[in-house]
């Protein structure tokens, strides 16, 4: 009898233990189920900045030797080709540009930029137009001259100075424009890690106040010319904080650039 009584307690104690452990099991599970099923909705209200435009130039294809904007293989950072300007026609306006479609009141605008050794060179403006330049549109005018970068206000001292930049070298640049606050944060370095982590000019005036509450075009302007200008990888997405490039879906959109010659 003692043996058998025994015997019985050992086996209640080890179907304890058991359906302890079928507890802890499904316990377990429910927190995992409960944990993806939180992450997913999170992920899903929160979704990914979206890209606005991404060109590597390596199929552009608009232009020949002649023209203002065209691919150049001499002078290049990122793949096989980058994006050539010059124009030293004094009497001419020229503009490459692409509509952005977008209601968030920030872009980020980032690309390589090579500027050959001369006075003027380019000039990039993200606005609010409805066409794709409008002299007083709103938001970052900003020219390569003469060593400086500098951006354009009509109102005051009309070209205020950014950084100094160094001829026939690449550098990377990073602009951040709000159309609510209407001023624009630019960084540069030698690398995006460098110039995303660089301490920035920041709170610079728009060139006029917006005309909308977000950009509508991104534009690279070139007219009367001393310095050849090259842009490589160009990037413009939603928002003002940085985009992983390691992670997001970066896939590459068809060149889509609308072309305008000007008389002034």
């Amino acid at each position: 009898m003692g043996a058998q009584k025994i015997l019985t307690i050992t086996e209640l104690n080890a179907d304890k233990q058991i359906t302890s452990e079928k507890k802890n099991y499904f316990t377990s599970l429910f927190i995992f189920i409960a944990t993806v099923v939180l992450s997913l909705i999170c992920t899903e209200s929160s979704p990914a900045q979206k890209i606005l435009r991404q060109i590597d130039f390596e199929d552009y294809d608009v232009g020949n030797k002649e023209d203002v904007f065209r691919a150049s293989t001499d002078t290049v950072k990122v793949g096989k080709k980058s994006l050539a300007i010059f124009s030293d026609k004094q009497n001419e306006l020229h503009l490459a540009s692409h509509p952005l479609e977008t209601a968030n009141p920030i872009v980020s605008v980032e690309f390589w930029v090579y500027i050959e050794r001369g006075k003027q060179s380019i000039a990039v403006n993200i606005n609010a137009a409805e066409e794709p330049f409008h002299n007083n549109a709103g938001g970052p005018y900003i020219e390569w001259n003469d060593g400086e970068i500098r951006y354009h206000v009509h109102r005051g001292d009309p070209w205020r100075d950014i950084f100094d930049y160094s001829v026939n070298e690449w550098n990377y640049v990073r602009i951040v424009a709000d159309f609510e606050k209407e001023e624009f944060d630019f960084y540069m370095g030698e690398s995006r890690e460098r110039a995303l982590g660089s301490r920035p000019k920041r709170d610079l005036s728009f060139q006029d106040p917006p005309l909308a509450p977000h950009p509508k075009w991104f534009s690279i302007l070139a007219w009367g010319m001393t310095a050849r200008g090259y842009i490589d990888d160009l990037l413009i997405y939603e928002g003002g904080e940085p985009i992983n490039l390691a992670v997001e879906a970066t896939g590459k959109l068809t060149t889509s650039w609308g072309q305008l010659k000007q008389g002034q």
